[in-house]
């Protein structure tokens, strides 16, 4: 198959800022916006949000962090047998998650809620965007991190069977409209952002459930006989045939080893097989995809940019059992699991806590958050109390809730309802 080049189509390689950095740099563009977004403060706070399972909990379970460098992995692997860009794809793999909030999907849902009483739509793929185009400071020339326009389509368009796009769209800023329009002229997204498209819920379908096996939130002979039930083929078969003679195998290798030993490499090993079965799986649809395209070169670009339908994809059937694993296994024997439920519980209350607390008294925010409550301040007291007042007030409030780490909104809400807790 003809290379599909990304890093040869001129205007995904175009930043909005002219950036004197990059004369005489080696790397590519991509690997420059990778650099960029590794070596960012929003980057580093992915260690300490949530993925399933807060972080306090354990050591072991995955963050947003490991969650997203296990889908740049998935990626470049996909986007190197499909000759896309893999740099480009672990770009927009690394910050696909950047402006989630804290406490997963459930501060999310949690902060948009608290703004929408504000007329403010909140979406992590739009907050993402803006981080690395406005938030995030770490250069002098300029705001966010100039980002190519590649890796921003990338970010913006990041969807997957369980939020479409229209969603996203329906959460663009009114201010921002205009601006991102331009990701949207075409149809589909780039390649590379579909491959991470895919390879974002063949990480969390897989990595959930191993961590979920490993925890005891799910137990093996439950879980067999529900993937017979929701008929997901593919794992059984897995389970059945490869899963049963890795094991064996393990199991007569290492004769003095302890059960749960065992037990521990079976569930790797099957997080690890599932991997494999949907990268191979991905590559091969995918391929007869673009055959059907009847194109190379650019014009293949063009096709797959105007295509109804996504170009890397699974098999429909195939799709359906990934779907199911997720919606009919982990969604409601995993996610709603009661000990995960209590701690979501509790990431509300937190997260209500902080909130009305910042918008009664800003001045208990920061000084470096009240620095960007100027056009706040500006307005007099009644102005303040008016509808436009407490937008401005909560724009910066959700900006700076959204890009706590779990820790720390649980050290900023101990902080605030203790009351021995030390300020000074």
């Amino acid at each position: 198959m003809k290379m599909i080049a990304t890093s040869q189509r001129g205007e995904l390689a175009k930043r909005k800022y002219k950036d004197e950095s990059q004369i005489g740099d080696i790397r590519t563009p991509f690997q420059h916006d990778k650099d960029r977004i590794i070596h960012s403060t929003a980057f580093r706070r992915l260690q300490y949000k949530t993925q399933v399972y807060a972080i306090h909990e354990g050591d072991l379970y995955r963050t947003r962090l490991s969650h997203s460098l296990e889908v740049a992995q998935i990626a470049r692997g996909i986007a190197y047998h499909l000759a896309a860009d893999p740099d480009l794809a672990e770009a927009i793999s690394l910050a696909h998650d950047l402006g989630h909030a804290p406490f997963g999907h459930t501060g999310e849902e949690k902060l948009r809620g608290l703004l929408k009483q504000f007329n403010i739509p909140f979406d992590h793929n739009v907050q993402s965007y803006r981080i690395v185009t406005d938030l995030e400071e770490r250069y002098t020339e300029f705001k966010g991190l100039n980002l190519t326009h590649a890796t921003l389509e990338g970010i913006l368009r990041h969807c997957t069977f369980f939020d479409p796009e229209e969603d996203i769209l329906a959460s663009v800023h009114s201010e921002l409209e205009d601006e991102v329009s331009a990701f949207w002229r075409h149809r589909q997204p780039i390649i590379e952002a579909q491959i991470v498209n895919i390879a974002d819920p063949i990480a969390y379908a897989t990595h959930d459930l191993e961590d979920a096996l490993e925890v005891g939130l799910l137990g093996w002979a439950e879980f067999k006989t529900l993937v017979k039930d929701h008929g997901i083929a593919f794992v059984d078969d897995i389970i059945r045939n490869d899963l049963r003679k890795a094991t064996e195998g393990y199991r007569q290798a290492n004769k003095e080893t302890k059960e749960e030993i065992v037990t521990k490499m079976r569930n790797r090993t099957l997080s690890r097989l599932l991997i494999n079965k949907l990268i191979l799986e991905t590559v091969a649809q995918t391929k007869r995809n673009l055959d059907e395209l009847h194109s190379s070169g650019q014009v293949i670009h063009a096709a797959i940019r105007h295509s109804p339908t996504a170009t890397v994809a699974l098999h429909v059937p195939l799709e359906n059992q990934l779907r199911d694993l997720v919606k009919g296994i982990l969604f409601n024997h995993v996610y709603r699991e009661p000990r995960v439920m209590i701690m979501m519980q509790k990431a509300e209350r937190i997260l209500d806590t902080l909130f009305n607390t910042f918008m009664k008294a800003p001045e208990a925010l920061p000084r470096r958050t009240q620095a960007k409550l100027t056009p706040y301040y500006q307005l007099d007291r009644a102005q303040r109390d008016g509808e436009a007042g407490k937008r401005l007030l909560a724009r910066v409030v959700g900006d700076y809730i959204s890009g706590m780490t779990d820790k720390y909104a649980m050290d900023t809400y101990q902080l605030l309802t203790q009351a021995y807790e030390k300020t000074l």
